[in-house]
């Protein structure tokens, strides 16, 4: 794997250490932490001139990364982390690609000929959802392959796991136009439609719950799936949210339904929120 780009900062006559003088890396917080075996001489630079190499890992699973941190570490190779960025001084590029090269062997499995294989069609996928599916299969540790027609191949067994990843990008594919909302304000946002829907539960003609129902309602369905929320779940919950704001609003619902679908959709922000 080639490094996404060389740094800049190639250290100058003035920046020599003086003789005899060991010169460390400094090593910022990341997601990779060292073991307690590992030493200092790991991050001893014996190189005086050249420039450092920055590999840009963020992709990569934790997991991934942390396998290639152990492996560094056994090998004694010189290097640093900078957050999900791999530093290496260019007099051990070579280590380092093949160590790059091993980790995604062993975190990308060949499918088995010998078991039984499924093939979903890609027709209509973009370039850049394809290399999203195989990235998030990978992360999965699902063998797959795209064969001559451009079509997704893996184990039957891994069937439903790959059903479930292209479902996700595909709704998040048509969330496209829709709101983006995170963190204190979605859960605001969640909250206040969770306190209308348990007022209008009790209550059908509750003035303030029935507002929140459809202010809040009518919101959450233009809302795009957040990070950390299952597509199709997502889905199911926006177009409660944006029905009981229809039946509301509407003159021929009747109670029944109305604390019905308030009492279902209260619930399923209970577990979320």
């Amino acid at each position: 794997m080639a490094p996404s780009f060389r740094s800049h900062f190639r250290r100058d006559e003035s920046d020599k250490p003086a003789e005899g003088q060991e010169v460390e890396i400094a090593t910022e917080d990341s997601d990779v932490q060292n073991d307690e075996g590992s030493s200092n001489e790991n991050l001893v630079v014996d190189d005086d001139s050249g420039e450092w190499l920055a590999y840009e890992l963020h992709e990569w699973a934790s997991q991934s990364r942390a396998m290639l941190a152990q492996l560094l570490i056994a090998d004694k190779v010189v290097h640093s982390w900078q957050g999900t960025t791999l530093l290496a001084h260019e007099s051990v590029e070579e280590a380092v690609d093949a160590l790059l090269d091993e980790v995604e062997a062993a975190t990308d499995p060949e499918l088995d000929s010998d078991k039984a294989q499924v093939a979903f069609e890609m027709e209509g996928w973009s370039g850049e959802q394809q290399a999203l599916l195989a990235e998030r299969l990978g992360a999965a540790a699902v063998p797959h392959e795209f064969d001559a027609d451009g079509d997704l191949v893996c184990h039957e067994e891994d069937e439903e796991q790959a059903e479930l990843v292209i479902e996700d990008i595909l709704a998040r594919a048509a969330d496209e136009g829709l709101e983006d909302l995170e963190g204190l304000a979605l859960n605001d946002l969640l909250s206040a439609l969770f306190g209308a829907t348990d007022r209008v539960r009790k209550d059908v003609h509750d003035g303030v719950g029935v507002l929140g129902c459809v202010t809040h309602g009518h919101r959450l369905r233009g809302v795009a799936t957040p990070f950390g929320f299952a597509a199709g779940n997502w889905v199911v919950l926006r177009d409660s949210a944006g029905d009981l704001a229809d039946l509301l609003e509407s003159k021929d619902a009747t109670d029944a339904d109305v604390t019905d679908l308030a009492a279902r959709l209260r619930d399923a922000l209970h577990r979320i929120i």
